[in-house]
């Protein structure tokens, strides 16, 4: 490309050097003729027009050559140590037996007589009181009959159940007029002492079913005025058509 760019350049140098020897050779004719006036047909050249020129090359940017280094001498070490371990050295231990010594010894042991100490007590026994109860009166025997109904003999059998009982004085004596509390499922009732003969002199009676259950009820007696004078009795039907009757005795603790 620029050995092209060169020859239009020479080109160019070359036609404005023949021109110019053409304009000098004129110059020379015209000062050496006749000064007659004689006109002399000139050929005045044709102008001459200098080609455009179009740069052909273009450059173009191009990155620098990359270089890759490859080494050549590779450097292999041709001696080799090989690091031989020291033989181990394993001890020999000798097992030597110690000497045994045997010790003999007789011991007499001395038994002393063992001092008995006798110790009187002067302090006082103190004898712990009974503890008398709140309620002036209890459940008889501690505990509830269960029987079957013998009194009531219109239900007789699984078709009734109820609770009934007496009361009595310290003495084991019947006591009429104090009103005892039935309740709890389906029964809230409140009776008096002496109501009803057949169970005894100070009788009284609550039906709670006209069947037989299992249900759990309470029983508290209570003064003529409607005080509280024992403490709550639990009564739990077995559910058993033998023992449909259960029977509440209370007896009084003490003198009113």
């Amino acid at each position: 490309m620029r050995s092209s760019s060169a020859g239009i350049f020479n080109l160019i140098s070359l036609i404005f050097l023949v021109l110019t020897l053409v304009a000098v050779v004129l110059v020379v004719t015209r000062l050496a003729g006749p000064t007659a006036q004689v006109q002399e047909v000139v050929d005045i050249p044709t102008q001459v027009v200098l080609p455009t020129l179009t740069p052909t090359d273009t450059p173009t940017n191009t990155q620098p050559p990359t270089f890759t280094l490859t080494p050549t001498d590779t450097l292999t070490p041709t001696n080799t140590h090989t690091a031989t371990p020291l033989p181990t050295l394993s001890p020999t231990i000798t097992d030597t037996p110690s000497p045994t010594f045997t010790a003999s010894a007789t011991f007499t042991p001395s038994i002393s007589p063992t001092p008995t100490a006798t110790a009187t007590s002067t302090a006082p026994t103190n004898t712990p009181e009974p503890t008398l109860s709140p309620f002036l009166f209890e459940l008889r025997d501690n505990q509830v009959i269960f029987t079957e109904n013998f009194q009531n003999r219109a239900s007789v059998g699984c078709a009734w159940q109820g609770i009934a009982g007496q009361v009595f004085d310290e003495n084991g004596n019947p006591l009429n007029g104090l009103q005892v509390h039935v309740f709890g499922v389906d029964v809230d009732r409140i009776v008096t002492s002496g109501d009803n003969t057949l169970i005894g002199s100070s009788g009284w009676e609550v039906p709670v079913d006209n069947k037989i259950n299992g249900n759990t009820y309470q029983v508290e007696l209570r003064s003529q005025l409607g005080t509280v004078v024992s403490q709550l009795i639990t009564v739990t039907f077995p559910q058993d058509c033998s023992k449909n009757l259960a029977l509440v005795n209370f007896r009084r603790t003490r003198p009113s």
